[in-house]
């Protein structure tokens, strides 16, 4: 099993996601900004491997305003060396590699403009993996989009746009359940008819679980992925104490993390994003907590260390 987390180590202070507001995204500002943030993801990806971290989600600023028209850098061929040392690496050492594009990726809005810049924005983060010469293990992670007041016109219209995409798209891509629209029922039902692999999320799960067993849907979740797709990937968080219900806890509570892995493990390998954003621990939790920010993979199941 593969271990991981998004975008940010807390621990070294860097990011994959420096950026900049579009009136100030001149070609020389955008090129500074993407090699800052390859530096950044090489070493990223060095202190990970240090740690036994093989997961990584990239950030989609890492090449900031790569599917707007602002940026007309030829970016994967001016830095072709740094992806390809990259990608080496990460293939040398069994890194598995994602994005996870915004909210505003929208593939089933009625709005065609708002759908084609989401194909934009897909492109590019395939574009990008491609770049490194990572295979189709690393995912695209998207959700489905709104309901927009008519959901199974909502879901025909994502399998329709799905459809439109090449395939050097679509075998990139992967949907996962979220805390308020789609519950998991309504990917699979989108799976069955895209064959796109479903991402489980147990904190949305917790929000918006829908109907169905959960050990059932587990067990038709993990069967979406195909060996191409690699193993299932599941992300793990918990519920911030007080907050909205399926907000992500800075912590990762140890007793519930434990109970997932233990359900997961049932159906099979699997690879897990941690998705928890503490630097130092609260003074105020009186209970055991994970702290993500740096310890060693084979510490996993142990309270108060770091990891990330």
């Amino acid at each position: 099993m593969r271990v991981g987390y998004p975008c940010v180590s807390r621990l070294t202070g860097r990011t994959t996601n420096h950026e900049t507001v579009l009136r100030a995204a001149t070609p020389d500002k955008l090129r500074a900004l993407t090699r800052q943030n390859l530096a950044d993801l090489r070493e990223i990806l060095r202190h990970n491997l240090a740690h036994g971290w093989l997961l990584f989600r990239i950030g989609s600023s890492v090449v900031p305003f790569a599917s707007h028209p602002v940026n007309t850098l030829d970016w994967q061929a001016e830095f072709r060396n740094d992806l390809t040392e990259i990608g080496d690496f990460a293939r040398q050492h069994d890194m598995r590699l994602s994005f996870h594009p915004g909210q505003y990726t929208i593939l089933n809005s009625p709005d065609p403009e708002i759908v084609r810049r989401a194909i934009e924005e897909i492109a590019y983060s395939a574009a990008f993996l491609d770049a490194l010469g990572m295979d189709t293990a690393s995912k695209i992670v998207i959700h489905l989009g709104g309901i927009y007041c008519d959901k199974p016109a909502a879901l025909s219209r994502f399998v329709e746009t799905v459809a439109t995409l090449s395939d050097s798209l679509r075998r990139r891509l992967v949907i996962e359940n979220d805390d308020r629209c789609y519950a998991p029922s309504d990917v699979l039902w989108v799976s069955a008819r895209t064959g796109l692999p479903v991402v489980f999320d147990n904190l949305h799960y917790a929000a918006n679980p829908g109907p169905g067993h959960l050990d059932d849907l587990l067990a038709r979740i993990f069967a979406t992925w195909q060996p191409a797709d690699g193993v299932p990937k599941v992300h793990f968080s918990s519920q911030t104490p007080g907050g909205r219900i399926g907000h992500h806890a800075d912590y990762a509570d140890p007793q519930e993390f434990r109970e997932w892995m233990a359900r997961w493990s049932r159906f099979g390998d699997f690879d897990l994003m941690l998705e928890a954003k503490a630097q130092r621990p609260s003074p105020a939790r009186s209970s055991p907590i994970i702290w993500l920010s740096g310890c060693p993979i084979d510490q996993l199941n142990s309270v108060n260390h770091r990891f990330d």
